[in-house]
This record gives C-alpha cells, structure tokens and sequence, in this order.
C-alpha cells in the first residue's frame, strides 16, 4: 500500500515540473524579445527631417558660373537642414551617382565623389548652400551641382531624377523628377 501511494505521488509530480519548465521558457522568451525590442528603439531617436515641398531646374545651356547642365534643387519648406546631412541621388536614364561628404570648402566635391566611373557629376562646379563650407539647407535656399556635359549625357528634353537624401538616417528628404530644358 505504500508503495502505491508513491507511485501516484510520482505521476503527480511530472505535470508539475512540465508547467514550471514550460512557465520559465515563456519568461526567458519575452526577457529576450524585450530586450531587442529595446534597444531597437534607441535607432528611434533619430528622426529624418521634414521637408514639405522642394522645386528644382534643370538648364542645359550655360547658367551662372556652372556652364551647362545645371541642376538646381531649391527647399520651399519644411524643417532646415545642415549642409553637413546632406548627400544628393542622381539618376539619368543610362545611370545614376551619388554626392557624398557635404560641403565642400569651395566649389570642388571632395575625391570621394571623384571614383565615379562614369562621371556623371562634374567635379568642380557646385553651389548654393553645399559650397563654400555650407549652410543650413532652408526655405528659399538652393542646392546646385553640373552634371557632366563632356560625355554628351544630357539632351534638352532628357528626364533625370534628383534626391536629396538626409545621411544620418538615409531618409529621402526630397525627390524631384526634372527636364532638361535650354
């Protein structure tokens, strides 16, 4: 008889470990989860700037000190942005480049800009508030750069694509779709 009461005891036992194991993996599980779910939320705290409205040309005739084909990309609202977060997208139809390590100290891009096998951007024509040690990108205030016209890249008529691009969090802070006009 004693024995048999053991053996029930023992049987009882074992759904009871299974509930505290299967409770203790339930704990360690969310103890995980929450911790990744925190940490992600510190990437939070940098926030893409806002900016409502921009406008933007697109001259394949000389203009200004640039020559021909200069782009123009002008903030028409939203937040400011220092010249410094900067970094502008191109897209022609046959190709596309990128304008990194904004601003320059005069109107030359960096070398950095220079390894672009294609040449689209021509080196030493920039302007507006990513020249001349930067500005504040703002309402009224242009962004300008000239595309490569030694290639013949660039026809009156031709469409490209500009963004200017926020580098800290790589958010899109303006997408412009221009024509080459004269």
């Amino acid at each position: 008889m004693y024995s048999s009461s053991l053996s029930r005891d023992r049987r009882g036992v074992s759904p009871v470990i299974g509930v505290v194991l299967m409770l203790s993996v339930t704990v360690l599980l969310a103890a995980t989860v929450g911790g990744f779910a925190l940490t992600a939320t510190t990437d939070l705290d940098q926030r893409t700037p806002t900016v409502a409205r921009s406008t933007g040309n697109f001259v394949t005739d000389p203009s200004g000190g640039c020559g021909g084909n200069t782009v123009a990309i002008r903030h028409a609202g939203g937040d400011p942005v220092p010249a410094d977060e900067l970094a502008i997208a191109v897209a022609l139809p046959d190709t596309d480049a990128r304008i990194v390590d904004l601003p320059v100290s005069g109107t030359a891009l960096s070398a950095s800009n220079t390894d672009d096998s294609d040449n689209i951007v021509y080196d030493y024509c920039v302007g507006g508030v990513i020249a001349n040690g930067g500005k504040r990108w703002s309402a009224g205030r242009a962004i300008t750069f000239q595309l490569n016209a030694g290639g013949g890249t660039v026809d009156p008529g031709d469409s490209i694509e500009v963004r200017v691009v926020h580098a800290p969090t790589n958010g899109v802070l303006a997408a412009v779709e221009l024509t080459a006009r004269r």
